[in-house]
């Protein structure tokens, strides 16, 4: 069977090391399928300096050229001004693309970018393999007591909004990719997703659509470092970590409310490093200075993006690990730390709820909820031996859920159900 695959990610394809803590999982998905005898696969993607086809081992990579955006400093300040997201004009490099390899299905990463667009020009099926989801994410997108007033006369945020970058700007591009989006589910036939919630998101734009359930491929760091944890509590200080990155509703501002409340009404010794993020971020100096706290007086401490390795040392290290954002799918951050076998606490948001039972694999919260957040860690320190029992239980799921050899029968089955479903379309 001869599968291609569009998307984002270039990183098998540039042999680069991925040290940040997200998109990861992409490849590691394509580097399962190419382990696969009886696939055939192929990526393309958008690419900066190369478009030639070019065979490495058993995967063929498709880059189409697109202009860097350097390029064009002037009109890409405008482009960004308006919100701009790309045309269906490169929809003819792709059909190209295809014509050249000729595929017997087509994946596409993403519900929101412009290569879902190509299921309007070819009768290859096409199957949407879902990610975040942007019309629920752009509904969330500002969070309690934030709008774009807030970050109009933000003085960190000049020159992003000078340049076009600013937050209100990326507003205006996730409503218009948003919009996309919804027109591509209008006449999707076929998508993967993972949790309750994509499911119903996906049923809600198109009740017709077939709908099947992959689970997610992690790093293969997190396969090669699951150990059983023993029950403990390390020290008198509570060691909490966050993974986020520098995006408006991700819960930052959650994070420094929690450790305020923790510090204004209880004694307890903690500290919360936050992985992902720099503590001169603009964002982080925007929450600082709109919330009048400052991180330093928080027990906050600001880690950074971390390479993968270093990455795994601080999760195992950990207490507790928080996952305090106002919407998200299935985040890759909660799957790896429960895979590693820490306590997780997060938000009911989203697809939250498919990959914690509340209170039998994990806590969940309310959205925004401090005080929630508060009485949580200080169950943790007066029961941690309820949150670890709840960790290993947790780990014990993750393992199972995503087991590389389950994972490739849920995908070869997609595959092979949506090929007999185009043959029979074909004969009729």
């Amino acid at each position: 069977m001869k599968v291609l695959i569009f998307t984002n990610s270039s990183a098998k394809y540039d042999a680069a090391v991925n040290s940040y803590h997200g998109a990861g999982w992409v490849e590691s998905f394509i580097t399962l399928l190419e382990e696969q005898r009886g696939i055939e696969l192929a990526v393309s993607f958008f690419h900066e300096k190369d478009g030639k086809k070019m065979t490495r081992d058993n995967l063929t990579f498709y880059p189409i050229f697109k202009a860097s955006r350097r390029s064009n400093p002037i009109k890409t300040i405008l482009s960004d001004w308006k919100g701009s997201i790309e045309n269906e004009k490169a929809c003819k490099d792709m059909l190209t693309v295809i014509e050249d390899f000729k595929p017997d299905v087509i994946q596409v990463f993403g519900s929101e970018n412009m290569y879902a667009l190509i299921q309007k020009y070819t009768k290859v099926p096409v199957v949407v393999h879902l990610q975040g989801l942007l019309n629920p994410y752009h509904n969330a997108f500002y969070p309690a007591n934030q709008s774009k007033y807030n970050f109009i006369f933000d003085l960190n945020y000049v020159k992003q909004n000078i340049l076009g970058k600013g937050i209100n700007h990326l507003a205006k591009r996730i409503k218009n990719k948003a919009t996309r989006e919804a027109d591509h589910f209008k006449n999707l036939h076929y998508v993967m997703g993972r949790t309750h919630w994509d499911k119903m998101v996906s049923k809600i734009h198109n009740p017709e659509i077939s709908y099947f359930h992959v689970d997610e491929v992690l790093r293969p760091i997190f396969y090669d470092n699951i150990v059983k944890i023993k029950n403990r509590k390390q020290s008198e200080k509570i060691e909490i970590v966050t993974t986020i990155s520098p995006t408006l509703y991700k819960g930052l501002d959650v994070i420094l409310k929690t450790a305020n409340l923790l510090l204004e009404t209880t004694s307890l010794n903690f500290v919360w490093s936050i992985i992902g993020l720099e503590h001169n971020d603009p964002l982080v100096l925007h929450f600082e200075k709109s919330l009048k706290l400052k991180h330093q007086n928080l027990n906050i401490k600001f880690l950074g993006v971390r390479e993968a390795n270093n990455f795994v040392d601080s999760i195992q290290q950990a207490d507790l690990f928080i996952h305090p954002s106002y919407i998200d799918n299935s985040p890759n951050s909660v799957c790896e730390a429960q895979i590693l076998g820490i306590p997780v606490i997060a938000f009911n948001v989203g697809g939250l709820a498919s990959l914690i039972e509340n209170e039998i694999t994990g806590t969940l919260l309310p959205s925004n909820g401090i005080y929630e957040t508060v009485n949580a860690i200080l169950k943790f320190n007066k029961e941690p031996e309820h949150f670890w029992n709840m960790a290993h239980e947790a780990q014990n799921i993750a393992v199972k859920r995503h087991a590389k050899n389950t994972i490739i029968t849920q995908v070869t089955n997609v595959y092979e159900t949506i090929v007999q479903n185009a043959t029979i379309n074909t004969n009729k």
